[in-house]
């Protein structure tokens, strides 16, 4: 019923402490990159990419292969794709893609000087495990991700708090380490002593199959859906595997987008289980929950040790955030807000992570 695969991914999720060269596939800043493509039929080919506002031409040459060289690409985690005649085509080059329900771009990886806290560095490192499991709550079998910090395979009987961190709407479970570079966030900062060992919790967000409908029923039934698989399903799992504390003073629940709509709902609506929880660009929380936790301002107090929002100024989703957060004011809820920089992207979540991570789990809290 449940099976354990401790693996690693294109980029090599798993380290040596000691090994002193970046994985393969990261290019470093102010280096010239090349992107090609064999189109022999087409009449234009761009590169559309995300550190660019504008799509970059290609040029043909004679045996119908279309190129361009960049003098240099800015730090970063960035996704590209090309646009043949209009068609988004993938860089069937590049074995880097985003983890996605239906994977439409390719991953250049560039580091920065100085290293950014999602950049490899020569720092232990932690690993990341995939689970094959049998949801009772859904009939059917699911998958889901786990992160252990650098040195807990040794730390003997050692509990560690334990995180649950959700992707986005067009995502998978795999999203936050391939794309998020979640494990390297995590192993700098706890290099770093700016946050405390803990175990990830990486779960598929759609749990009745993606969809975008907005009708509030179908929204709801696949929110209940994810709470129950999430709480009776994937924590016992994770709990049965790993050496996690349960009490809700070493549980966090955070996520971007579609992920923070369900880590307000479930976190909130849960208090008794999560008493850090976050939203990265998120939604509030489903409206139920949302009424109840407004209506016992004290209570939510003394439950919470943390709750923290953040969105960027050019966000779509910018007016809700703060539509939420006036209402945590006029109720007195004590929560921290970020207004920073930035639209409805991954560059913007990795760093909310950055933040987000060291003030979970903090002594004296």
């Amino acid at each position: 019923m449940k099976t354990l695969l401790t693996f690693a991914l294109a980029l090599c999720l798993t380290f040596s402490a000691h090994a002193l060269d970046a994985p393969a596939g990261i290019r470093k800043a102010g280096e010239p990159v090349t992107f090609s493509i064999r189109a022999t039929k087409a009449q234009e080919v761009k590169l559309r990419a995300q550190w660019s506002k504008d799509a970059v031409p290609l040029v043909r040459s004679d045996d119908g292969t279309w190129g361009v060289t960049l003098d240099a690409v800015p730090a970063g985690v960035w996704e590209y794709s090309f646009d043949v005649d209009g068609v988004n085509v993938m860089d069937s080059k590049n074995p880097s893609f985003k983890p996605q329900r239906e994977p439409s771009k390719n991953i250049l990886h560039v580091a920065a000087t100085p290293p950014a806290p999602w950049d490899w560095q020569d720092v232990p490192h932690g690993t990341v495990h995939q689970h094959d499991y049998a949801s009772k709550t859904l009939g059917r079998a699911r998958e889901l991700i786990v992160y252990t910090p650098p040195g807990y395979e040794n730390s003997g009987a050692k509990k560690f708090p334990l995180l649950v961190l959700q992707h986005g709407s067009g995502d998978n479970q795999r999203a936050w380490v391939e794309h998020g570079k979640a494990h390297w966030i995590l192993d700098n900062l706890i290099a770093d002593g700016k946050a405390r060992p803990m175990v990830v919790v990486m779960l598929d967000g759609h749990p009745l199959g993606a969809t975008k409908s907005a009708e509030p029923l179908k929204r709801a039934e696949a929110m209940d859906a994810f709470r129950r698989d999430l709480l009776d399903d994937a924590l016992p799992l994770v709990e049965s595997l790993y050496r996690v504390e349960k009490d809700a003073a070493h549980r966090a629940i955070t996520g971007l987008s579609m992920g923070g709509w369900q880590s307000l709902t479930v976190g909130l609506g849960n208090m008794d289980r999560f008493a850090w929880v976050g939203s990265f660009s998120g939604v509030p929380p489903q409206e139920d929950v949302t009424e109840k936790f407004l209506a016992a301002p004290a209570a939510a107090n003394a439950k919470l040790r943390l709750l923290w929002i953040a969105v960027g100024k050019d966000d779509f989703l910018r007016k809700r955030n703060e539509d939420f957060v006036a209402l945590l004011k006029e109720k007195g809820i004590v929560h921290q807000w970020q207004l920073t920089e930035g639209a409805h992207a991954w560059p913007v979540w990795r760093g909310y992570l950055a933040e987000f991570a060291p003030l979970i789990f903090t002594e004296g809290k």
